[in-house]
């Protein structure tokens, strides 16, 4: 959850990356389930997922640089009528 979508793509990137630390899972395909905008200022947005992937194998996946921290820096949201476009 987040107040706004770009606090929500931050802490869900930021599962994300923890996912990958502890369990080595790497994501493939994400499938969003639901995506809520609060109705007010004071109502926060909410995704549930389901994520698709593998352990990480190094015998399977090239591994390129870490990512050690999720941050806002180049961040960009877009939202258009039929999709939202996320860039990281």
């Amino acid at each position: 959850k987040g107040h706004d979508f770009h606090t929500l793509l931050y802490n869900y990137m930021n599962e994300l990356l923890f996912k990958f630390s502890t369990d080595s899972f790497c994501v493939k395909k994400v499938e969003i389930q639901s995506l809520t905008r609060g109705e007010s200022t004071d109502e926060d947005c909410y995704v549930t997922a389901i994520l698709y992937g593998d352990t990480f194998d190094m015998s399977k996946h090239s591994s390129g640089t870490e990512v050690k921290a999720i941050t806002y820096s180049d961040m960009q949201i877009h939202e258009k009528p039929d999709r939202i476009d996320l860039y990281v």
